[in-house]
C-alpha cells in the first residue's frame, strides 16, 4: 500500500460497461407535420441490430492478461496465498450475469484444484477443445446448460476449451452466492511523483483482479482455471442441474495456469526464522582452555602447518571474515616473503599463519592470471625506469636537454579493478573465507568483520610479482606510496555470510542492512538507522550468500523482490496456530489489535473460505457504513515477506 499522501491506491468495487454483452436493437422514429392542425403527418423511421460482444467463449488472449499470481510454472512459498488474476479490461468481470439479471456480481471465477483433491489420475480435468455446437448440444453424463443461446457473430463451429470435472470434487469449493460479492474488485493507482507514477502505471487503467476463493496444495501442485459461471447460479448457489456426485459437470476454461507450493516448513519467512544465529559471528563452539578461547573468539581455527624445513606442526589460521574490528596495522610493506608475516605465540608455542597464508594466495591468485600478472610486471618495470631515469636528470641538470617520460602515476585500469575486487573478497577461494564448515553450518547466518590487514597482506603478495632483490623492495614502496595505489583505504567492510536453501530457493531476494540495531519488524526510517551501501551481493555457492555494506551493519532485512500486490491469509506459527488475518487500517498500515482468528471456513479440510463470513467479521471490526469487495481487496493484500536479523555484541 503507498503511505505517502499524495500517491494512492483505489480499491473500486466493480466497473460496469456502459453497454453490457448481448444483442441490442435500435428504432428511431421522426414524425413531421405539414399543416397547422397537425392533420397531415408522414413518418419516418429506421432501425438498426447490433451486438456488444465482448469474451464470452474464446479463450483470454495474453495480451488482455497483466498478471497471474502465483507465477505460471512457478514454485514457491505460495501456501498461504489465494491466487488471482489481473486483466487489462476493468470491466470484463461484469459484462456478463451469474445469474438472470445484474446484481454487479462476477460471471467470472477462478476454480482451484490441488492434486490431493482427486482419487486418481483419470478424474483430473483436462482441457480439451470442442465446438460451440458440442457444447450446447451436450453429452451424455456431463452437466451443462444447453439452453444457452449464441448471440450475433457466435457460430457453432467455433472453438471452445472446456475442463470437465466430477460433481463431488467441485461442490465443496465452488464459492456460494454471497461469496461471489467479493471475488473481484478493480484498482487504479496514480500519484504525483514522476518514478512512482510509472511503477504503478499497470493500474492507472484501472484492471480488474479475481480472486481465487481456495488456498493451493501446501507441498505439491495446483491448477488454477478462469472459468464462466454466466447464468450458473441461483440465490441459493451453484445449478448443478441435478447432477449426481459422479456426474461431469462442465466449465468453459478462459485461461489456466499451475504452480508448487513448497512444505510451509521450507517457506521463505520459516526457513530464515530457523536460521542458526548463535553464534552471531563466525567462531567455534566457546572453549573450557582459556588461552584457546581467546583465539577462538576472534574467529580462529587449528590447521596442519608444513614448515620450510619439513616437519608439521598445528597453527591458528584466521580468514578475513572477522568477529570484530580489527584496528591493527603493519608498517613494514612490502615485504619479501610469506614468512616476515607468521607470528609465534611463545606462550603456547604456536605459529598464527593468517596473515602470511594471505600473503601467499595474493601471490598465488595474480600468477594464477597470467595476462593480468605480465601487465602488473611490465607497469611496475616502466614506472621504476621512469623514475630512475628522472632521477638521473635532477642529478645531472645540464643534461636535461634530452626528453624523458613522465613516471605513470596511475594504475592501469584493469590492475586497479583487481585490488579494488579483491578487497571485496572477489576471487578468494571459499576455503580461505570459511576454513571450517563449523564455523558456517547448514541454515546458519553469521554477522562479520572484513580484516583490512588480511587484505593488505593479500594485496602486498599479489603485488610482489617480480620482487627478487632488495632493489625491487623499494621501489614497490615508491610505487605503493602513489596516492592512486592506496592499497590500505582502511574503509570499514562489514558483512553477513548466510548458508540455506532461502539462498537456492529465492534467487531475487534483496538485502538491506543499516547501521543501528532496530529489533521491531516494522519499516525503518531515517531518524531510527541509516541504510548502508551495498558494496557485494553475491553467492559463493548454492546455498551461501555473501553480502558485504560499507560501513558497521547492525540490523539486516532479508526479503523478496517487491511483485504486484497479491491476496492471502496469515499461516500458523507457534505463537498463533490458526490461519489468521490481520486487518489494516484505510492507509494501509497493519492494525495489530484487528486479527481475525480462526478463519470461517467452507471447508477447512480443502482450505476453501467463506469469504460472506469471513468480510462480515472484517466488517465487526471496521464498522464501515459499506463493505464491499474493494474494502475487501484492500483487507486481504499480503505485503512484501521479510525478516529482520540484529547483530548482537
Amino acid at each position: 500500500m503507498i503511505s505517502k499522501e499524495k500517491d494512492q491506491v483505489q480499491f473500486i468495487q466493480f466497473h460496469q460497461p456502459a453497454l453490457e454483452s448481448g444483442d441490442y436493437h435500435l428504432k428511431v422514429e421522426q414524425t413531421l407535420a405539414y399543416n397547422e392542425n397537425h392533420t397531415d403527418l408522414k413518418t419516418y423511421g429506421r432501425e438498426l441490430t447490433f451486438t456488444v460482444q465482448g469474451e464470452r467463449f474464446e479463450p483470454l488472449s495474453p495480451n488482455s492478461i497483466y498478471a497471474v499470481f502465483p507465477p505460471s510454472e512457478s514454485l514457491g512459498d505460495h501456501s498461504n496465498v489465494l491466487p488471482h488474476i489481473t486483466v487489462k479490461r476493468s470491466t470484463l468481470p461484469w459484462e456478463r450475469y451469474p445469474g438472470l439479471e445484474d446484481e454487479n456480481l462476477p460471471w467470472l471465477i477462478l476454480l482451484l484444484f490441488r492434486d490431493s483433491d482427486f482419487e486418481d489420475e483419470a478424474d483430473k480435468p483436462k482441457p480439451k477443445t470442442i465446438t460451440l455446437g458440442q457444447l450446447l448440444d451436450g453429452e451424455d453424463n456431463i452437466f451443462f446448460p444447453t439452453d444457452t443461446e449464441l448471440q450475433l457473430g457466435q457460430k457453432r463451429e467455433d472453438l471452445v476449451t472446456v475442463i470437465d470435472v466430477k460433481k463431488k470434487y467441485v461442490k465443496d469449493s465452488l464459492p456460494t452466492h454471497d461469496d461471489l460479492a467479493y471475488l473481484a474488485h478493480v484498482r487504479k493507482a496514480s500519484s504525483s511523483d514522476p518514478i512512482l507514477e510509472q511503477e504503478f502505471l499497470p493500474f492507472r487503467n484501472e484492471y480488474a483482479t479475481i480472486i481465487s476463493n481456495r488456498l493451493p496444495e501446501p507441498d505439491g501442485l495446483s491448477i488454477v482455471h478462469l472459468v464462466s459461471i454466466e447464468g450458473r447460479y441461483t440465490d441459493d448457489g451453484f445449478n448443478f442441474i441435478g447432477a449426481g456426485d459422479d456426474n461431469l459437470i462442465r466449465f468453459v476454461s478462459l485461461a489456466s495456469w499451475s504452480f508448487s507450493c513448497v512444505d510451509p516448513n521450507q517457506s521463505f519467512t520459516q526457513l530464515l526464522q530457523r536460521l542458526n544465529r548463535q553464534p552471531c559471528t563466525p567462531r567455534l563452539p566457546e572453549s573450557n582452555n582459556p588461552q584457546a578461547e581467546d583465539y577462538l573468539a576472534k574467529g580462529y581455527i587449528t590447521v596442519p602447518h608444513g614448515l620450510r624445513k619439513g616437519s608439521k606442526t598445528i597453527s591458528w589460521y584466521r580468514g578475513p571474515l572477522n568477529t570484530g574490528y580489527n584496528t591493527e596495522t603493519y608498517d613494514q610493506f612490502p615485504v619479501k616473503a610469506a614468512d616476515e608475516l607468521l607470528r609465534y605465540d611463545s606462550e603456547i608455542a604456536m605459529f598464527d599463519i593468517s596473515y602470511a597464508a594471505a600473503w601467499q594466495l595474493g601471490r598465488m591468485l595474480m600468477l594464477e592470471n597470467q595476462r593480468l600478472a605480465i601487465e602488473l610486471y611490465n607497469w611496475k618495470r616502466q614506472h621504476s625506469q621512469n623514475l630512475k631515469a628522472l632521477e638521473q636528470l635532477v642529478s645531472n641538470l645540464p643534461l636535461i636537454s634530452r626528453r624523458v617520460d613522465k613516471p605513470i602515476n596511475f594504475i592501469p585500469p584493469n590492475l586497479k579493478e583487481w585490488f579494488n575486487g579483491v578487497e571485496l573478497l572477489k576471487g578468494i577461494p571459499f576455503n580461505y573465507l570459511v576454513p571450517d564448515e563449523r564455523l558456517l553450518p547448514p541454515e546458519s547466518i553469521r554477522f562479520f568483520w572484513v580484516d583490512p590487514l588480511w587484505i593488505d597482506c593479500l594485496q602486498d603478495g599479489a603485488f610482489s610479482i617480480g620482487r627478487v632483490t632488495g632493489a625491487d623492495v623499494v621501489d614497490d614502496r615508491q610505487i605503493r606510496s602513489n596516492r592512486d595505489f592506496n592499497l590500505n583505504q582502511d574503509r570499514r567492510i562489514t558483512g553477513i555470510i548466510m548458508r540455506s536453501k532461502v539462498v537456492s530457493g529465492w534467487p531475487g531476494l534483496l538485502v538491506d542492512g543499516y547501521d543501528t540495531p532496530v529489533a521491531d519488524v516494522d519499516s525503518i526510517d531515517e531518524t531510527e538507522a541509516n541504510i548502508l551501501p551495498l558494496l557485494r551481493m553475491e553467492t559463493l555457492a548454492e546455498d551461501v550468500l555473501i553480502c558485504l555494506f560499507q560501513g558497521e551493519v547492525k540490523t539486516v532485512d532479508i526479503h523478496l523482490e517487491p511483485e504486484s500486490m497479491h491476496f492471502g491469509l496469515d499461516a500458523p506459527i507457534v505463537e498463533s496456530p490458526e490461519w489468521s488475518k490481520n486487518l489494516r487500517n484505510e492507509n494501509g498500515e497493519l492494525m495489530d489489535e484487528f486479527l481475525i482468528s480462526p478463519i470461517p471456513w467452507q471447508n477447512e479440510e480443502k482450505g476453501v473460505i467463506n469469504l460472506e463470513e469471513l468480510a462480515q467479521q472484517m466488517n465487526d471490526y471496521l464498522e464501515l457504513d459499506q463493505f464491499t469487495s474493494a474494502q475487501f481487496g484492500l483487507q486481504m493484500i499480503e505485503g512484501v515477506q521479510k525478516v529482520r536479523f540484529v547483530y548482537q555484541e
